[in-house]
């Protein structure tokens, strides 16, 4: 009876993000062109847009989440709270990018300063103090490396939904999907505030796609990109799986982030063996390469969109499975991972 009363409010609050989203992002497409926040075409190499677009799915993204928290109090609640104030500092130097483009060092002062942020507010991996854990070392170094995991997974996860973001609907439908999951799997452990949440960044990826997805009428930009990525790695920490055994749990959001985390590592991997500026955008991503090999960039995006829903759905199985076939199950997606950048690279120019 209590998941059904969740799920009213759930989808109250998805109607509402959708909602919202849609009036801001029709307003913030009008606006765009009047504050020059434009995605101009041929502005970079990786760019095919023949007309310039508003790069404004970032403010609608944050004015929505803002909106709806201050509508239903979940502001007020300790692990939403600190989220948002991190997001929102991803989300300021992010829109910064976008209106005069910032240099990569900064782009990363950016990003860890949100990551330490959260950390202050209350927010961080605790992986490392689980017994059940079997990596912990069970020396002060476990809290070090719970600091360092928490920066690095953050981090990480920004730049990989802002690497993938190259591509009509593919960051925000992998974000969707990935909110999507997060709802599901924490309506069985009860987490009412995560829950919510999930609903809200759900609603506005519906509310987005409608706009961003092929031929886009609005980009997320670097603001909208960087600002689901850290969103999402945020909710990742603060889940809590009722298994309570992390040995079999800790990986479930890896694959939750299966592609775009692939994405990151095949286009890093690639650029660092052809000798080329990590940081630099190119096209050299899994859908590029999926082109190349004769299928159209759109339904590049589809097949993406489904490897991230499938990859999900083993996430959600091992969550009940015994510690060592769930961990075997995801030794099994990292090889196969493993042999598709393979695949993908060889021969690639």
């Amino acid at each position: 009876m209590e998941q059904f009363q969740y799920m009213d409010n759930v989808m109250l609050l998805l109607l509402g993000s959708i909602t919202i989203s849609v009036i801001l992002a029709l307003f913030s497409i009008k606006i765009a062109p009047k504050i020059s926040l434009m995605d101009v075409p041929g502005s970079a190499e990786h760019k095919n847009h023949s007309n310039p677009v508003p790069l404004t799915g970032g403010i609608v993204l944050i004015d929505t989440l803002i909106i709806m928290m201050l509508i239903t109090g979940l502001w007020q609640e300790s692990e939403i709270w600190a989220i948002a104030i991190s997001g929102l500092i991803i989300n300021i130097f992010g829109l910064v990018d976008d209106f005069i483009h910032l240099k990569p060092t900064t782009k990363l002062i950016g990003q860890l300063s949100g990551a330490v942020t959260l950390i202050y507010l209350g927010v961080q991996v605790n992986i490392f103090d689980s017994p059940d854990f079997i990596y912990r070392t069970g020396s002060s170094l476990d809290v070090w490396l719970n600091l360092f995991i928490t920066v690095l997974w953050l981090v990480t996860l920004t730049n990989a939904f802002n690497f993938i973001d190259s591509s009509d609907g593919l960051s925000v439908g992998l974000s969707g999907l990935s909110a999507a999951f997060f709802l599901v799997i924490s309506l069985s452990t009860g987490q009412t505030t995560i829950i919510y949440f999930c609903a809200l960044l759900l609603g506005v990826c519906i509310g987005l796609y409608f706009f961003n997805s092929y031929p886009a009428k609005l980009f997320l930009g670097d603001s909208g990109a960087q600002t689901l990525g850290f969103l999402l790695a945020a909710i990742a920490i603060v889940y809590n799986p009722n298994t309570g055994i992390q040995s079999s749990t800790w990986f479930v959001p890896i694959l939750i982030f299966y592609v775009p985390l692939f994405d990151l590592i095949l286009v890093v991997f690639s650029r660092i063996r052809r000798k080329k500026m990590i940081h630099k955008a190119s096209r050299d991503h899994t859908y590029h390469r999926l082109s190349s090999r004769g299928i159209p960039i759109h339904h590049s995006v589809l097949i993406l969109h489904g490897v991230s829903l499938v990859m999900s759905m083993v996430g959600y199985l091992c969550l009940n499975l015994p510690v060592i076939f769930a961990n075997i199950v995801f030794c099994l997606t990292v090889l196969l991972g493993l042999t598709i950048l393979i695949i993908l690279d060889k021969n690639y120019s």
